[in-house]
This record gives structure tokens, C-alpha cells and sequence, in this order.
């Protein structure tokens, strides 16, 4: 099952209160939800889910930390992400082994070669291949395999209402790992949206933790976001991390990229402190920046063109 998600962004909220457009855009992601691998514990996955898997750019793990009356089995989230994790380490030393059994029948040297047994050992050695420094050389022979290992995991602690507060799982020290209790999502998704943010407060939450969530998908994916203002549209784009001003102007039009000529570019916070782009503008607060200029998370871009 496939979902287009809304990164939320409050900073497109903010921007429509100072352009007041007829529309706001947030940028969006794929999540891909596999029928089936909930409550999978130990044995292979089915080949509809590894097949799901290897088309995905980043994989999350909802692990469940509490008794369910549909699964027989009793929770044990370090039991379920070390054999996830296994699995995943199985299935790519199988493929890496059968290529590494064709460049010797082949006589193959080179690159592709030295990289295909410098994985192998890693994998053989439990070790997952996103926690390997890849030169983007070595990352580049990878291509186009589908490895399980290589891409970012995310860990979704599911947890119980009752154990929300004193939950182990909720405080992990990690950026890849997260907490979300789905029973209470599923009743603030339930609410009014007046309601939520009262309901939210009283819990102790800033924000339905769901939105932490596709951000930290978003920030996994190598993503930032740039943004567009005017009376039409307040717009967040994604692009890559280290894009450059004339690739970027190429995901708002394919025209933008070929006759690029330069993008005006300005801060959220300098917008704060004057009020309008004309005052910025009097300020020296837009900058101009040429092509190869790399694009940061948060950028304000116009773009000029001439094709």
C-alpha cells in the first residue's frame, strides 16, 4: 500500500502569512506500508516483502514493545531488530556471494571486484553495509543491486498508552531511532483539528509525533527543502543535499534549469526582521548567487531565466 505523505513545515505556514497565497505546497514522500511483515518474528521474510524492500530508499522497522491479542508471540524489540537486522546481512551476502562466484569464472579485476569482497567481509562479519564508509567510488560499483543493508534504517518503537511515560524504548539516544505510540496517533489523527493541539499540550507533546517521524524519513532520504513565496503559491520543494541553485531551479521547471541565469536568495529569519522582501531588498538582505551556489535547507529562492 502506497501513501504520498506532507513533510510538515511550519515554515510554509509562516511564509503564507506574510504572501497570504491563493495556495501552500509542502514537499511529500513515498511510504510504502508492506501488507503482511507485521508480527514477523524469526524465519525468512516473504518474497512480496524483500521484493517491496529493494525498491525502497530508506526502511523502517516498527518494532513492538507491548502483548497483543493478535500476536502470539511476547514482545522482545531487541529480539525483533537483531533478527530484522540478520536478515537483511543473509539476504546480501547471498547476492554478493553469487557475484563474486562470477567475476572469479570471469577473471574480473578492478574496482567493482575489490569493493564486491571488501562488502562481503563486512556482512560475514554481522555488520550491516549502511554502517560502512563507501567512498562515493566503491558506493557507485553497488549501483543498481538492491542491497538491503546499504540503505538508512529507521527503528519505530511502538509503544503502548499505558507505557507511553515510562517506556525504556521512547528516550534511545539515537537519531535513527524513534518512538510513537500508534493507539494514541490514531486518536488525535480521530480529533478536530482545534482540538488536537489542546489534546497535545495536555499530554506533555508538542506535536503528534507522527510528524517527527516523516521528518526524520525526509532527513534520511538526504533531503532538504528550499522555498518558493509569492501570491500564487508558498512552496516547499525537495532537493538533495548539496544540490546546486541551477539543478534546484530544475525541480521547480525544467526551463529554470536550462536558461538559469542567477537566484535571489534569503533567510525566513531576515524576513522576520523586515517585514517585506522590499525592505530586505533595501537592507542588502538578498543575496545573488550563481549557479554552482549549493542550496541550503530553509533557502527563500527566485529564480531569473532566459531560454
Amino acid at each position: 500500500m502506497l501513501g504520498n505523505i506532507k513533510v510538515p513545515d511550519p515554515r510554509v505556514d509562516e511564509l503564507a502569512r506574510y504572501f497570504k497565497p491563493q495556495r501552500t505546497v509542502y514537499a511529500e514522500t513515498t511510504f510504502m506500508d508492506v501488507q503482511g511483515a507485521g508480527g514477523r518474528v524469526g524465519g525468512a521474510f516473504p518474497p512480496n516483502v524483500i521484493e517491496a524492500m529493494r525498491h525502497a530508499d530508506v526502511l523502517v522497522h516498527v518494532v513492538r514493545t507491548f502483548e497483543s491479542p493478535y500476536v502470539s508471540t511476547p514482545p522482545d524489540p531487541q529480539r525483533d531488530i537483531d533478527a530484522f537486522e540478520q536478515e537483511l546481512i543473509l539476504l546480501d551476502l547471498g547476492i554478493l556471494e553469487k557475484r563474486a562466484q562470477r567475476f572469479a569464472k570471469e577473471h574480473r579485476k578492478g574496482l567493482e571486484v575489490d569493493v564486491n569482497a571488501t562488502c562481503l567481509a563486512w556482512l560475514e562479519d554481522g555488520q550491516p553495509l549502511r554502517e560502512f564508509e563507501l567512498t562515493p567510488g566503491a558506493r557507485q560499483t553497488l549501483q543498481g543491486i538492491q542491497l538491503l543493508s546499504l540503505p538508512p534504517l529507521i527503528t519505530l518503537f511502538n509503544i503502548a498508552e499505558d507505557d507511553w511515560e515510562t517506556s525504556p524504548w521512547r528516550t534511545q539516544d539515537r537519531t535513527d531511532t524513534l518512538a510513537i505510540c500508534g493507539a494514541l496517533e490514531a486518536e488525535i489523527a480521530q480529533m478536530p483539528a482545534g482540538e488536537q493541539q489542546a489534546f497535545l499540550d495536555a499530554m506533555g507533546l508538542g506535536e503528534p509525533a507522527r510528524n517527527g517521524f516523516i521528518r526524520a524519513a525526509y532527513r534520511a532520504l538526504n533531503l532538504v527543502s528550499f522555498l518558493t513565496v509569492g501570491p500564487d503559491e508558498c512552496r516547499a520543494w525537495p532537493v538533495r543535499r548539496g544540490s546546486t541553485a541551477r539543478k534546484a531551479a530544475g525541480r521547480i521547471h525544467s526551463d529554470l534549469e536550462r536558461g538559469f541565469i542567477r537566484a535571489e536568495v534569503y533567510r525566513l529569519e531576515d524576513l522576520r526582521q523586515y517585514g517585506t522582501e522590499a525592505a530586505l531588498k533595501a537592507a542588502g538582505k538578498i543575496r545573488v548567487e550563481g549557479k554552482d551556489y549549493i542550496v541550503q535547507d530553509g533557502d527563500i529562492l527566485h529564480v531569473r531565466f532566459n531560454v
